[in-house]
């Protein structure tokens, strides 16, 4: 029922580790690898990124859904869904456990349990949940190991995407059956971002390489997502080098009662130039509720805001689109305010439509405050209503987060680029 070591995946891929081994030894004298890398890919029906990992005995593909609140990952693992020899169950009393289960419960399997290949006496019970619908259900705490890749540098030769070794991760095997509503076609699960957690994918890759910072990047042109940190190097156009000198900086502020979600710290919003009238409450958490304040949260599509943010956003930029002579036409669902495609200027001659304010920095939107419908003839503000009383007032999606962006726990920091700094 799969619980030999690693010694086993010697056994079985040897072609695949004198591979690595081979590349390893080649690559001696270059510099040592900064971050490790996965590939993403988005379900067009949902909306929803999701990282692709290969893991397990043999290697195969798991796509997780983004969860930028998550703990922990979560496989679904009940009636064969996930099958490895080098899968472990992790022991109650061990200090993964503590660190997933509080207070420590450990499986007790009865006489029909015995029969499932997902009830392991003295396994960590833990709780698995589905951040789209909710749902917590019950499930185990395992191991298994996880194929990781980077990019070394050749010099003036280029750069190169090659593998590093294998690592075990832990996560969760969620076993109640409705785990996956609501998850996008081919997703087995989520992916724990969360950025408190000892178990998220974040901190459990940050202290299996000693040389990685609390940090991942998302590139959500190329679809791949980054752990450890820069450089993130890219050519486009006329520009060769690390992204990440040209990044911008917003503080992640800490919400006491979301302690794992990304919440940045905005003082206002203007439309081109002109700031939006907000109740600055709204702007602030409440330390006691945690109600309030703004985040980040790619599992929304488009970013969403408390009903007064939402009315007072759309009364200043359809004054400035009357102002324009651009041409309102009927709104389609979920949008509020959208204009006829042809009577919208280009964006290089009035750029920077909506502009997130942080206290050193400001966050310009070029093209993705926008969205494109009905063939492109149609195009709406990309913001939709959250009601009167959410818990978060403003919770930026992922159409309007752009390319590139990282997300550094350690210094407690959102980079993000400029519209100019290069294809969005």
């Amino acid at each position: 029922m799969g619980s030999s070591s690693f010694a086993s995946y010697v056994i079985q891929f040897p072609l695949l580790l004198f591979f690595l081994v081979s590349f390893s030894s080649a690559a001696n004298d270059l510099p040592s690898f900064s971050n490790i890398i996965f590939n993403l890919d988005r379900d067009p029906l949902t909306l929803q990124y999701r990282i692709n990992i290969n893991q397990g005995t043999p290697l195969a593909t798991v796509k997780l859904v983004l969860d930028f609140s998550g703990k922990l990952s979560a496989v679904f693992c009940n009636k064969g869904a996930y099958t490895s020899s080098s899968y472990q169950p992790i022991k109650c009393m061990s200090p993964q456990c503590s660190l997933a289960s509080k207070p420590v419960t450990c499986v007790s399997c009865n006489g029909t349990q015995t029969k499932n290949s997902w009830c392991h006496k003295n396994a960590c019970s833990i709780s698995t949940r589905n951040p789209v619908t909710r749902f917590s259900g019950k499930g185990e705490l395992v191991s298994d190991v996880v194929y990781t890749e980077s990019i070394y540098a050749f010099g003036n030769e280029g750069y190169i995407r090659g593998p590093i070794d294998l690592r075990p991760i832990s996560f969760g095997c969620a076993t109640t059956s409705n785990f996956l509503k609501g998850l996008g076609e081919g997703a087995k699960g989520v992916a724990g971002l969360g950025r408190s957690s000892r178990l998220s994918l974040v901190s459990q890759f940050s202290a299996a390489f000693p040389q990685f910072r609390r940090t991942f990047a998302l590139d959500l042109s190329g679809l791949l997502i980054y752990f450890g940190g820069g450089p993130y190097i890219y050519s486009y156009g006329t520009f060769f080098g690390d992204l990440s000198k040209l990044f911008h900086y917003a503080p992640l502020l800490v919400n006491p009662k979301s302690k794992e979600e990304y919440f940045v710290d905005v003082k206002s919003v203007k439309i081109h130039g002109k700031t939006v009238p907000i109740d600055k409450k709204l702007l602030s958490i409440n330390k006691t509720t945690g109600v309030g304040g703004a985040k980040i949260d790619i599992l929304k599509p488009y970013t969403v805001l408390e009903t007064s943010i939402y009315k007072a956003l759309i009364k200043v930029h359809t004054k400035w689109a009357k102002g324009m002579n651009v041409t309102r036409v009927t709104p389609v669902a979920p949008f509020g305010a959208c204009y006829k495609s042809s009577t919208i200027p280009p964006w290089t001659s009035k750029p920077g439509s909506v502009a997130f304010i942080f206290p050193k920095s400001e966050w310009r939107i070029v093209w993705r405050d926008l969205v494109s419908v009905n063939n492109d003839a149609v195009r709406c503000l990309g913001f939709v209503d959250g009601g009167l009383k959410p818990k978060t007032s403003i919770v930026i999606g992922a159409h309007q987060l752009g390319w590139f962006m990282e997300f550094d726990t350690s210094r407690s920091r959102w980079g993000f680029l400029q519209p100019e700094s290069g294809q969005q």
